[in-house]
């Protein structure tokens, strides 16, 4: 094998690792099982005639370890067996490490946020992790990456615990249900690649796993009723603030969509107009086109809620728990609902003619929701769908029904479903106008650089603008979101009486440099006409901003949370974004000359402030919360 290949031999029963700079002991295989998570490790592997192979027999079967380099100086791991009996659950850990020593974890989840960057010296508490489809360990200027395909069959995981100095109880595994004796499953194939660039690694990933290359769809910035609104929208609100966009001078030549978000259907399930929406859909579609947008709606399209006809009288659409009748597989905020079975291709037509009928109707946009949520079902009509698969089987007749005339934006999208049929996907957790809320979304900002442009357009979550700084409104405080937790036998409330608005002016700039480096969508989701003149103006200049090309967070493998952003604009430009994420104020530095550019100017994006760049650095004082999104030039 090649010098740097990650994983090395079998010996003495025990799979034996060696990565460059890295410490790892008590390596072997494993096997979960039962609803009760039982483990076995009863696996003493014994090489076989064909290289790079290993084999056992235990209780549970015939089992085969593949261990394979690959050209480019990776490794290739696979375990796969004959199963002795039958298990209704059954994960494959084909490799496990009782403990590695590495300096910097990067966690990659699933779909829309389930991003951590750690530097372990600084981790205080243990913390258990899960990723998928890629996981990064950094020490010593390597990058070990552990990656599965993304369009998967069975679906895949790489784990562990992090602590202080590496990691304890690391795992790589691979779920199967309803496996049958005789049977011969197989893990999802692990690839180990190391390298001193993390970055291409992630990208290598991408270019390696993407479905369909697309063109870059055009950029349309929009606003979106949720963050201010939630279930409190209506169809005037929604027309106030088209028509406030229309009348800017700057919004209104930026500004593409307007999309109304949950709370204008009946319920979930029912995707018809409630009263608060008089008008109509369409009716309201129309007056959306006649200001000058395209118009966009939510829909929650495989979420049923108990009331809906289609759970009293149709209840063959849904998918079910182990009772084998439909459950409650959905919840959010307090708010269940069961899930349809989009496996049966009555329910695909079903979701077919729901969005055929809304493309007809003149919506141009789709944001799809929820479909995650699907997957919390145990059981589907058709077992030979695996899990996989079956977010597809929702994406693909809403793709099909709105065509070339609307686009649409997954939400809760699990990755594995592909990029095929969606044009942008969130990547981060729900903002809101919040420090916590920023803090927590940088990190998905940050590792998925690598999708956006190329898969689909990344989407952030909202733009937002408001603040107690940069609002004249006297409801910006009134929503109470967190009042469903409160129980009837609480003494306490903590902070379920919280307000959803509590951040700063420098705390909003932050956000919204985020948004413009990141180069993804961008939708606004304020009450405008309550925007002051300082939030106005925050929205003008962040639609109205140069759009450059994907920013890359420069210590996304040295740091917590990233703070040296760089972006690539036109002419040879670029943006320059320095983060303090410190409750104390911070001087902080970067080397041009050291990155390779090449600047004498620099001025700040916000204010317009002129920075002078000496001896090829440049230096600056920030505020506590605060940032420098700088132009080079």
């Amino acid at each position: 094998m090649a010098k740097n290949d990650s994983v090395s031999s079998v010996s003495a029963g025990k799979i034996s690792i060696s990565i460059p700079d890295f410490s790892a002991s008590g390596i072997y295989s494993s096997l979960i099982y039962g609803l009760d998570r039982k483990e076995c490790r009863d696996f003493k592997w014994a090489k076989s005639k064909t290289d790079g192979e290993y084999t056992c027999k235990n209780a549970f079967g015939s089992w085969t370890l593949s261990i394979l380099p690959l050209k480019d100086g990776s490794v290739e791991v696979e375990m796969s067996g004959k199963l002795a009996q039958s298990l209704k659950k059954l994960v494959l850990r084909p490799i496990c490490i009782d403990s590695l020593t590495t300096e910097h974890i990067l966690v990659h989840g699933r779909r829309m946020g389930g991003c951590k960057n750690m530097l372990t010296k600084n981790i205080k508490k243990d913390t258990e992790f899960r990723s998928s489809f890629q996981h990064l360990i950094t020490a010593k200027g390597i990058t070990v990456q552990f990656s599965h395909r993304l369009m998967q069959k069975d679906l895949s995981y790489i784990g562990g615990t992090a602590v202080k100095g590496g990691v304890k109880n690391f795992y790589v595994e691979s779920e199967c249900e309803d496996c049958e004796k005789g049977e011969i499953i197989a893990s999802e194939k692990l690839t180990i690649k190391t390298s001193k660039d993390g970055y291409a690694l992630m990208r290598g990933w991408g270019e390696t796993n993407i479905e369909v290359k697309k063109k870059p769809a055009e950029f349309k910035p929009g606003w979106n009723s949720w963050d201010y609104y939630r279930w409190t929208i209506t169809e005037k609100e929604v027309l106030e603030n088209a028509e406030f966009i229309a009348a800017d001078p700057v919004l209104s030549k930026h500004i593409k969509r307007i999309i109304v978000d949950d709370g204008w259907q009946y319920c979930y399930g029912e995707w018809e107009a409630n009263p608060l929406f008089p008008s109509g859909m369409k009716s309201l579609a129309s007056d959306i086109k006649k200001l000058g947008f395209e118009p966009g709606l939510w829909f929650a399209p495989t979420i049923i809620e108990p009331h809906c006809r289609i759970a009293q009288l149709d209840s063959w659409m849904l998918a079910t728990g182990e009772s084998g009748l439909p459950c409650l597989a959905y919840e959010c905020m307090r708010r269940f609902g069961f899930v349809l079975d989009p496996t049966q291709k009555k329910v695909q037509d079903w979701i077919y003619e729901l969005f055929k009928r809304y493309t007809d109707m003149g919506y141009q946009y789709f944001k799809l929701d929820f479909l995650g949520s699907t997957l919390r079902a145990p059981y589907f009509v058709d077992k030979s769908v695996p899990k996989g698969e079956i977010i597809r089987r929702i994406v693909e007749p809403a793709r099909r029904a709105a065509g070339k005339k609307a686009e649409i934006l997954g939400c809760n999208y699990n990755f594995e479903a592909g990029n095929k049929y969606v044009d942008a996907v969130r990547v981060s957790s729900d903002i809101g106008p919040t420090w916590h809320a920023v803090c927590e979304n940088v990190y998905s900002i940050a590792d998925r650089f690598w999708s956006n442009g190329s898969f689909w357009i990344n989407d952030p979550d909202f733009t937002l603008c408001r603040g107690q700084e940069t609002s004249n409104d006297p409801d910006l405080e009134r929503l109470r979101h967190c009042l469903v937790f409160v129980d009837p036998k609480d003494t306490e409330p903590g902070d379920r009486n919280r307000s959803l608005v509590n951040i700063t002016y420098d705390e909003i700039v932050i956000l919204l440099s985020l948004v413009l480096i990141s180069s993804g969508a961008m939708n606004l989701s304020d009450k405008m006409s309550r925007l002051n003149k300082k939030g106005v103006e925050l929205a003008r200049k962040v639609v109205a901003a140069e759009r450059g090309e994907t920013g890359i967070p420069l210590d996304l493998f040295s740091s917590d949370r990233p703070a040296f952003w760089l972006q690539k604009l036109a002419a040879g430009r670029s943006r320059l974004l320095l983060i303090n994420w410190d409750d104390k104020a911070k001087s902080m530095s970067f080397d041009l000359a050291k990155n390779g550019l090449n600047y004498s100017k620099a001025s700040d994006f916000w204010t317009g402030s002129q920075f002078k760049i000496k001896g090829g650095k440049l230096e600056v004082n920030l505020a506590p919360h605060s940032c420098l999104l700088a132009e080079l030039g």
